[in-house]
């Protein structure tokens, strides 16, 4: 425990002097410039260069970080101070216009005539809604989670993404207008797969710790505390999900009520199985939650979605049930009167994202990059 809380200290020293950071201090280094967001999503695709800054240097040779927040880089930074990058990746939050994307992407191309840049997707949706604002102008696109079959991408949904269309039309609301996103003809040879949020700073570093070593009490069958509160589809979703868990047996926690999440991650690991629909998108901060507090995630079948780790694999790694949730019950009481099963299940899954710590993959991937 001790390891895991230095790790995260060093990790967090690390992108304080990235950002204190106003110019370049060594010419032959690897210069490394993130233009990020300060929000809890974007942090935990930004976090992992930080926590592994030494394999990185290792792999790629002598390296520099700079940090700046794009919004600073809107009001405060000139251009001319935002040269000299080999690497950059940039980070836009949902809440930033296409002109506005497109100006300062325009403007860090040209103080980088030859810097590789890479746009960091950090949205929950499946969709490619900004790539043909940004293609002409980026080298590599990540996205945390991307359909399986690329065919999607040039099919039309009413409303921005599957799950709209889908829920809409389970609960008969109104079906919103049809969106069909461009997807430039060279973007899906830009698109690389990228971890999802496992990679903040509350989780990654605890993955050091092999779950053979972890000794968690189950006191709780099923956990299923949801929110409820959305946009129409999502609410309603939502609603449907709670009234589905009630079939469950006793000993379970279902409910909409908000608790901190030093509580809510204490239910986790003494829950044996957690329960975790759809967001706004597929993935959720949940899934992992669960898998690392030894709960068996029972989730609504991903098997449209390709993951890198990939914890979602049928009855491997997790339980896919009906995006409906008929079959929801079934599977639950199945896996509570099937002890061994669910421990299997558990450990093999924990593993995926242990084992990517281990081995260091995200260098790896890093590494095919920019190489």
């Amino acid at each position: 425990m001790i390891n895991k809380y230095l790790t995260r200290f060093s990790a967090d020293m690390c992108r304080y002097k990235a950002k204190k950071t106003k110019k370049w201090s060594y010419s032959n280094s690897k210069k490394i410039l993130f233009i990020t967001e300060n929000t809890k999503i974007c942090n935990s695709q930004v976090y992992p260069f930080y926590l592994y800054k030494k394999e990185i240097s290792r792999s790629l040779g002598s390296i520099e970080f700079r940090e700046i927040n794009i919004d600073r880089l809107e009001q405060y930074y000139k251009m001319n101070e935002m040269g000299g990058a080999d690497i950059i990746f940039f980070q836009p939050w949902f809440d930033k216009g296409h002109e506005l994307i497109i100006m300062l992407l325009t403007q860090i191309r040209a103080a980088n005539p030859k810097a590789i840049i890479i746009f960091l997707d950090s949205y929950s949706p499946l969709d490619l809604r900004l790539a043909n604002v940004v293609s002409p102008l980026i080298d590599r696109y990540i996205k945390k989670h991307v359909f399986i079959d690329r065919k999607n991408y040039s099919e039309s949904t009413y409303g921005d993404t599957n799950l709209v269309e889908y829920y809409n039309n389970l609960y008969g609301l109104p079906q919103e207008d049809i969106v069909k996103f461009n997807i430039p003809d060279d973007f899906l040879g830009k698109l690389v797969v990228g971890p999802g949020f496992f990679t903040c700073s509350k989780m990654l570093p605890a993955l050091s710790v092999n779950l053979s070593t972890l000794t968690y009490s189950k006191k709780i069958n099923v956990h299923a505390r949801l929110a409820q509160s959305g946009t129409g589809w999502y609410q309603k979703m939502r609603e449907h999900a709670l009234l589905a868990c009630q079939q469950f047996k006793v000993g379970s926690i279902v409910t909409s009520d908000f608790v901190s999440y030093s509580t809510y991650m204490k239910e986790l690991r003494s829950s044996r199985i957690c329960f975790s629909p759809f967001g706004y998108g597929e993935a959720c901060w949940r899934d992992y939650e669960a898998i690392m507090s030894g709960a068996l995630l029972i989730k609504p079948d991903m098997s449209h979605i390709e993951s890198d780790p990939n914890i979602f694999i049928p009855f491997e790694t997790y339980i896919p049930v009906a995006w409906d949730f008929s079959d929801l019950a079934e599977k639950v009481n199945y896996y509570l009167e099937h002890e061994d099963e669910r421990k299997r299940i558990t450990r093999v899954a924990y593993d995926v994202l242990y084992n990517y710590d281990r081995d260091k993959e995200f260098v790896k991937q890093l590494s095919t990059l920019v190489m």
